[in-house]
C-alpha cells in the first residue's frame, strides 16, 4: 500500500484491492482457505478466512507495531486474519492477539510438519536472552516473550497458522473463575526455544546467586485454555538446543546442604511441549475424590483436538490435556536420550526419588481417543549418573488430579515406555485395542480400597512384559489375542477376574492386590 494510501481505504480492503484516488490496484494473493479443513470440524467455518488484511501493506513504525494496528483494523470489522507474507518480523515484546483475529503467515511447500524438512517463511523472532553470570544477572523480563490473548475471558475464533515462532511461546489462558470463550487454533507453527524462566528462581533463601536462572517446570511451548473447540494440529517443536546457556557455579540444596554444581544448562527443551485445558480436576492422589462434570466442568469441554504435531524434548510432559471426547491423534513425540538432569526443580539436586515428570501423554477427563501415537520416552539421569529420575511413562491417566475413566479409547499407539490407567477409582467402558508397548496396566483399586472396572476390552496388543489388569466389582472385562514378545512369557496380572481369550506368550497370574491398611 503506498504512502497515499489512508487507513480508511485499508478498512475497505480485504485481500483483494486497494482503491488509491480513484484508480485501484491488484494486491498479490494471500490464501483465503480454511487451512485446517482436513479435520472436517464444523466450528472452523466460523471465522472469516476469506477477511484478510496484509500486515506488509499497513503503514509505519515496527514490525510489532504493524501487527497491532492490522489486528484492530480486522477486530474493528468482526474477525478474520492478518497475514504475515514471508520474510523475519522482529520483535521487542510479546504480541496480544486480539478477539477474533488469526494470524497467518504463507503456506509451506511441505504440508506435514511431522517431516523434517517441513519449514516455514514467515517468521517471528523475539528477543534472546543475554544470560549473564554477574550482579543480579539479565532480567527475565529482557527476553522470554510469545503470543498471548489479549483479553483472556474473550478471545474466540482467534488463532495461529503457519508461523515460526523463535524464542515465542503461546500462552491462551482463561480469565479468572475459568471464564473464556471457544474457538482456538494453533496450526502449521514452528517454535523453537520455546521456554519461560521460572520467576521463582533464584531463591535468595537458599542461597541462590541473584544471576540464576532455571527453566519454568509446568509452562508448556504451547498452553491454550478455552471454554471448548480447540485445534492444536500439524505444529513442530524441534530441537532448540544452539541458545541453552550453561551455569557454572550453580548453587543447590542437597538435602539441608548448600552445593554449587560446576554445570547447570539453562534447557529450553525441557518444558511441556502442548497443554490443552490442562487443569487439576479432583484430589491430589490417593482416595480421590475425582473430578466429575458437576465438581469441575471446566475440566469437562468438549471439541478439543490435538493431532499430527511433531514434538522434541528433553524431560517434563509432551501432551497434557482435560476434556471431554478429547481427540489425541498421529502426534511424533521424541526425548533425547541420556540426559543427565542435575536439578529438576532448580532448587535442589535429584536422586532416584526425583521426578521430572518425563511423559508421552497425560489423559484427564472422560471419553479421550488417543490413537495412532508414535512416542519414544527417556527418563533422566539424577545428579551423579547414579539413578534414573523417577518418571518415563508412555500414555498415562491416574488418579492424581483426574477423574474416573470412562467409555475411552487407546488404539494402535507405539513407544517405548508403557501404558498407565492406573488407580483410577473406576473404570466404566475402555478399549486397549492394538497398541505395541512396553507393559499395559488397566487398574481401578488404589492403594487402600478396591473399584469397579467394567466393560474394558485389551484386545490385540504387542507387549514385551506384563499386562496388569485390577479392579472390584468386575464385570465384562475381556483380555483376548494378545502377545508377548519377549523370549520368555510375561503374566497377566488378573485381579479383576477377566476373561482370558487366546493370548500368546503370557502365564495368568490370580495373586490378589495387597491393601495398604
Amino acid at each position: 500500500m503506498s504512502a497515499t494510501c489512508t487507513r480508511r481505504d485499508v478498512l475497505r480492503w480485504f485481500g483483494a484491492t486497494c482503491v488509491l484516488g480513484g484508480a485501484s490496484r491488484a494486491l498479490a494473493a494471500v490464501p483465503k482457505d480454511d487451512p485446517t479443513a482436513r479435520y472436517k470440524l464444523d466450528w472452523t467455518g466460523q471465522i472469516r478466512w476469506d477477511r484478510v488484511v496484509n500486515v506488509a501493506d499497513v503503514l509505519g513504525g515496527s514490525a510489532g507495531e504493524r501487527i497491532a494496528r492490522a489486528q484492530k483494523i480486522v477486530a474493528e470489522q468482526g474477525g478474520g486474519v492478518v497475514y504475515l507474507p514471508a520474510g523475519t518480523y522482529r520483535l521487542s515484546d510479546s504480541i496480544r492477539l486480539l478477539d477474533g483475529v488469526v494470524l497467518r503467515g504463507e503456506p509451506p511447500q511441505v504440508s506435514d510438519a511431522r517431516q523434517e524438512s517441513y519449514s516455514l517463511g514467515t517468521r517471528l523472532e523475539f528477543p534472546r536472552y543475554e544470560f549473564r553470570a554477574e550482579g543480579n544477572g539479565t532480567p527475565i523480563e529482557t527476553a522470554f516473550k510469545g503470543i498471548v490473548l489479549d483479553n483472556p475471558s474473550n478471545g474466540a475464533n482467534c488463532g495461529l497458522v503457519h508461523l515460526h515462532i523463535e524464542r515465542g511461546h503461546i500462552r491462551w489462558l482463561e480469565a479468572e473463575g475459568h471464564q473464556s470463550r471457544p474457538n482456538r487454533i494453533v496450526f502449521g507453527c514452528i517454535l523453537r526455544n520455546a521456554a519461560v524462566a521460572d520467576p521463582a528462581i533464584p531463591d535468595l533463601s537458599i542461597g541462590q546467586h541473584p544471576w540464576q536462572r532455571f527453566t519454568a517446570r509446568h509452562a508448556a511451548a504451547i498452553e491454550i485454555e478455552a471454554a471448548g473447540n480447540i485445534l492444536v494440529a500439524n505444529n513442530r517443536l524441534p530441537k532448540s538446543g544452539e541458545e541453552n546457556f550453561v551455569m557454572k557455579g550453580y548453587r543447590l540444596l542437597q538435602g539441608k546442604t548448600p552445593i554449587e554444581l560446576d554445570e547447570v544448562v539453562f534447557d529450553y527443551d525441557n518444558r511441556p511441549g502442548i497443554y490443552v485445558n490442562h487443569f487439576a480436576i479432583g484430589g491430589q492422589g490417593g482416595e480421590g475424590p475425582d473430578g466429575t462434570p458437576e465438581t469441575h466442568p471446566h475440566g469437562f469441554r468438549r471439541g478439543i483436538v490435538i493431532a499430527d504435531n511433531y514434538i522434541f524434548q528433553t524431560g517434563r510432559m509432551a501432551i497434557g490435556f482435560c476434556g471431554d471426547g478429547v481427540i489425541c491423534r498421529g502426534n511424533v513425540i521424541r526425548f533425547a536420550r541420556d540426559v543427565v538432569r542435575p536439578t529438576a526443580t532448580g532448587r535442589s539436586v535429584t536422586g532416584g526419588s526425583s521426578t521430572n515428570d518425563n511423559r508421552a501423554v497425560e489423559m484427564r477427563g472422560w471419553r479421550w481417543v488417543v490413537e495412532d501415537n508414535d512416542y519414544e520416552v527417556h527418563r533422566n539421569w539424577a545428579y551423579g549418573r547414579k539413578y534414573l529420575i523417577n518418571d518415563g511413562e508412555g500414555l498415562m491417566h491416574e488418579d492424581h488430579c483426574n477423574s474416573t475413566v470412562l467409555d475411552s479409547i487407546l488404539r494402535r499407539n507405539r513407544g517405548n515406555a508403557y501404558i498407565s490407567i492406573y488407580k483410577t477409582g473406576g473404570i466404566e467402558g475402555l478399549v486397549v485395542e492394538e497398541n505395541e508397548v512396553p507393559r499395559i496396566m488397566v487398574v481401578a483399586d488404589r492403594n487402600r480400597s478396591r473399584h469397579p472396572i467394567r466393560r474394558v476390552r485389551i484386545v490385540g496388543n504387542v507387549t514385551e512384559g506384563d499386562i496388569h489388569v485390577g479392579g472390584e466389582p468386575s464385570e465384562d472385562v475381556v483380555v483376548e489375542r494378545n502377545r508377548c514378545r519377549a523370549a520368555s512369557p510375561a503374566k497377566i496380572r488378573n485381579q479383576a477376574r477377566a476373561k482370558l481369550v487366546e493370548n500368546v506368550n503370557y502365564v495368568e497370574d490370580t495373586t490378589p492386590p495387597q491393601l495398604r491398611k
